[in-house]
This record gives structure tokens, C-alpha cells and sequence, in this order.
């Protein structure tokens, strides 16, 4: 299967590195994980020849819930299942971001073979989780990790 276009609200599985200033880092950190596209814009590369490049932020999921200083909305039940996550709890965090090119360090979901993606969360969920990043992001400059 080919690789998806990247949307606002895809869920991909991407090699997320948890980073960011005085933030320490979950026990399941620097691993491919579903992440959702929250951020998406057209950038001329100039190291590239001028290249148009496709720059995507990405929030993590992870069944660790969010501590001190942290935040994270909790992912309902339908729509893990509907994503095809765990049965156990999911957390996308809204306090962790990393921005790259796309599509650097996608790998292919667990167990599909072919499948980058998992879906798309629905809109109210994906609205409700960029405010929340937005809000962040606004009271904590440079949050975004850029490997």
C-alpha cells in the first residue's frame, strides 16, 4: 500500500523521539509509536535546491498517562477501536510535539505489513486536541522538537 497523503487528523506510525525543554521523557520513549498529524505547511527548502517540502508536526499516543506538567487528552474507547489501538488506555499528549519532513520516519503499523496509518480521529476529537496544543504551544515557545 502506498504511503498515505499527510492530512490534519491522520494517525500514522511514526519514529517519535520525546524531547523538549525541561521535559523528561516517558519509559516508553524514542520509539515508533501512532502519532497524530496536528500541523501542516509547504516549505521551500533552500538546502535542497529550492525543494517544496512537506513539513508535518506530530503528537504522540501512549498508554502512559500524563504526570506533573504534562498534558494529555485521554483517547475515547470507539475511537481506539475505530483507530485499531489497544484495548488499553491511550493518551495523546498535547505538552509533546516533534515537527519533521514528510514522510521521514514513518514505518509500517504492527502487523499490517503494508499500512501506515491507522485513520483519521473524528473532527470534534481533533479540534478539541489542537486548542489544547495551541494553548500549550502559546505558553511554552520552542515546545516543538526539530530533529
Amino acid at each position: 500500500m502506498p504511503l498515505p497523503a499527510p492530512k490534519l487528523g491522520l494517525v500514522v506510525h511514526y519514529g517519535f523521539v520525546w524531547a523538549g525543554a525541561g521535559f523528561r521523557a516517558p519509559p516508553d520513549a524514542g520509539k515508533d509509536r501512532p502519532c497524530l498529524i496536528v500541523d501542516l505547511e509547504q516549505v521551500e527548502e533552500p538546502a535542497l535546491d529550492g525543494r517544496v517540502v512537506t513539513r508535518v508536526t506530530y503528537l504522540p499516543i501512549s498508554h502512559v498517562a500524563p504526570r506533573g506538567g504534562e498534558q494529555a487528552i485521554a483517547i475515547p474507547p470507539r475511537v481506539a477501536l475505530h483507530l485499531g489501538l489497544t484495548a488499553e488506555r491511550s493518551y495523546l499528549y498535547t505538552s509533546y510535539a516533534v515537527e519533521d519532513d514528510w514522510p521521514f520516519d514513518l514505518v509500517h503499523v504492527p502487523g499490517s505489513g503494508d499500512r501506515f496509518d491507522y485513520g483519521f480521529v473524528p473532527p470534534r476529537l481533533f479540534a478539541a486536541v489542537a486548542a489544547e496544543f495551541a494553548g500549550y504551544l502559546a505558553a511554552h515557545p520552542g515546545l516543538v522538537h526539530k530533529p
